[in-house]
């Protein structure tokens, strides 16, 4: 598993919009989605995998790097243009 980053301010123009997603049953492969927790966005980038029943997903990050996701540990947030 890999170490959290540090938290950071999201970067996104003011037309993009995000939506909590409760269920990840619902995120599919290409999707872009920020992982939080509390308020501070720790990731962003492309889902390229998902494992719902591990409640994991594994994304690829804005600087290229596979991360993989608890959502135990933090919340997902789909980019909804």
């Amino acid at each position: 598993m890999p170490t959290v980053s540090m938290p950071r301010k999201p970067a996104r123009s003011k037309t993009t919009r995000v939506k909590r997603v409760r269920n990840i049953r619902s995120i599919r492969r290409g999707d872009h989605i920020e992982v939080r927790s509390g308020n501070e966005l720790y990731y962003s980038g492309e889902v390229r995998d998902t494992a719902p029943g591990l409640g994991t997903l594994w994304i690829r990050g804005d600087e290229g790097t596979r991360i993989a996701v608890s959502v135990e540990d933090f919340s997902i947030w789909k980019v909804v243009a």
